[in-house]
């Protein structure tokens, strides 16, 4: 008689870590709304990065039931390695189901730090780093690159480069971004997000090499523009007259290359009701856009803001939002 042994395999599955990263205003949120949309039946960690006291970002990407944390000083690769491993492993306490971690890195962070802390330590055996997705916005990045050398810099070391807006950019626009592009990653492998998109083909698609990573942390890599970028955040409990706002956006300082956060509008010729919702502005390129979303229950309707870019007048800021004030 023969008497059939059978060997238990545990095979524990790493929770792999993709880094979102790309220039301000390239569409990094709208990209993680869209890989959360597409994988319903996963549970993602996210970590964001926030500026000032109130978490935008956390308004902007639809997390839902996911969990996700926020890094208050505005810039990912500036945290201490430590305290950036620390985050997610505090998001795996408490989300014990997490199946991946996204990371979304500022508009002005050097993916390579961020990256390499991942790489260099991955939870004893819990994590494993998985890519780095660059977003490039189509219609702006070749009016970005001329003043902040970061823009570039992302591309590098990018594993997967993502060209959004196409639908609303001049098939000229499109070409001479790859063109450049290219020129400066000869591989890069472009892809763009059009409708039929699949976020599958660049979200834990397949094991890739990052020795190079490795390598350049060892050297101490870390180039980035922070000294030459100014920042105003602006907090306000009084409601804001919707038909000045729109006023305020003409007046916007063409320093300014990006802002975002959410609203509390009263009044408005063309709106009913706006004080009971909740509006979330992405400004890039000259060009607004407006969001209307409804107000958390027990949320408190206040208006935050942040304005990022070189040279403008922040006094004159503060003051033009003032008068919009009611």
């Amino acid at each position: 008689m023969f008497q059939l042994a059978s060997t238990l395999i545990l095979v524990i599955m790493k929770i792999p870590v993709t880094l979102i990263t790309g220039f301000l205003g390239a569409g990094k949120s709208s990209f993680i709304n869209r890989i959360l949309d597409d994988n319903p039946g996963v549970r993602f960690g996210l970590v964001v990065n926030e500026f000032g006291d109130v978490n935008l970002e956390s308004q902007i990407v639809d997390a839902g039931k996911n969990e996700i944390t926020e890094l208050s000083n505005g810039c990912m690769c500036c945290v201490m390695r430590d305290d950036l491993i620390s985050s997610v492993k505090a998001l795996l306490d408490k989300g014990p189901d997490i199946g991946h971690i996204l990371l979304e890195a500022s508009g002005l962070s050097d993916p390579v730090p961020i990256a390499a802390a991942f790489v260099l330590n991955d939870l004893d055996g819990t994590l494993r780093f998985d890519a780095i997705v660059c977003i490039v916005d189509t219609v702006n990045y070749l009016d970005s690159i001329e003043d902040f050398a970061i823009a570039t810099q992302q591309l590098q070391y990018s594993d997967f480069i993502l060209l959004s807006k196409t639908d609303i950019a001049i098939p000229e626009e499109t070409a001479r971004v790859r063109k450049f592009i290219l020129s400066r990653k000869k591989n890069a492998c472009i892809l763009e997000i059009d409708a039929g998109f699949s976020t599958a083909l660049v979200v834990d698609s397949s094991p890739l090499d990052h020795d190079d990573i490795v390598a350049l942390e060892v050297e101490d890599h870390h180039h980035h523009d922070h000294e030459e970028v100014e920042t105003y955040f602006h907090k306000s409990g009084k409601p804001l007259d919707l038909d000045r706002f729109g006023h305020f956006l003409t007046l916007m300082p063409s320093g300014v290359v990006r802002a975002k956060g959410f609203l509390h509008f009263t009044g408005g010729k063309m709106e009913e009701n706006t004080e009971d919702r909740k509006y979330v502005l992405q400004y890039v390129g000259g060009r607004p856009m407006l969001e209307m979303k409804s107000w958390k229950e027990g949320e408190e309707k206040q208006s935050a803001l942040v304005f990022i870019g070189r040279g403008f007048d922040k006094d004159a800021l503060r003051e033009n939002l003032a008068n919009c004030e009611v």
